[in-house]
């Protein structure tokens, strides 16, 4: 897992920062796959996004090198769902 200051300096190095606020979960899922095909290796899934949770989740396991954030996270228990949800949001936690 990375660190904060790796996902920093990745942050920094990609210099991009896509966000992902679809109407669908497959649509989300869709473009950010497609983003990272691209060679833009980071997104954030807004909690708009019907079934965001599942389309972070899907992310981290499909592309285990992509920074996957959560946008819109507006309550405790929907930050501890997308801590939850993968592998980089799991490194932050134990930060906190």
């Amino acid at each position: 897992m990375m660190t904060r200051q790796e996902v920093r300096s990745r942050i920094e190095e990609i210099g991009i920062l896509p966000g992902i606020r679809l109407t669908k979960e497959d649509d989300a899922l869709y473009a950010a796959e497609t983003v990272y095909h691209a060679g833009i290796k980071i997104a954030e899934v807004t909690m708009t996004v019907p079934g965001a949770i599942s389309v972070i989740r899907r992310l981290t396991q499909s592309f285990p090198d992509m920074i996957v954030g959560a946008g819109t996270v507006l309550d405790k228990e929907t930050a501890a769902r997308c801590l939850d949800a993968g592998p980089v949001c799991h490194q932050y936690r134990s930060h906190s």
